[in-house]
């Protein structure tokens, strides 16, 4: 990642959106000159939780009742980790498709 500093002027690479870099903006690893906007990165986010929130619900589904109400008081964070382990183990798998 680039240490890109405060008030640089950048083309978001997701919209085409002229903004400034911001306090605490972090590079999303764009070419020299392009960046992410706040806009984009907070649908991005949005997007990555909500896959999250799918994995999660798969590998609870495929548990026994007394493992889904471990998996459940579970915080999220180790949530998440049970989730790409599985993902490692191959016991899930994940498919990218683009967005429409």
């Amino acid at each position: 990642m680039r240490n890109i500093p405060v008030g640089t002027w950048l083309d978001c690479g997701c919209c085409g959106t002229w903004f400034e870099t911001w306090e605490g903006y972090v590079d999303q690893d764009q070419d020299e000159g392009y960046g992410i906007c706040r806009k984009c990165q907070g649908e991005i986010r949005e997007h990555d939780e909500a896959e999250w929130d799918k994995a999660i619900a798969t590998l609870r589904e495929g548990l026994n009742d007394q493992n889904r109400a471990k998996f459940d008081a579970m915080p999220r964070i180790q949530q998440k980790a049970m989730v790409w382990d599985a993902l490692d183990k191959g016991i899930l798998t994940y498919h990218i498709v683009p967005r429409v």
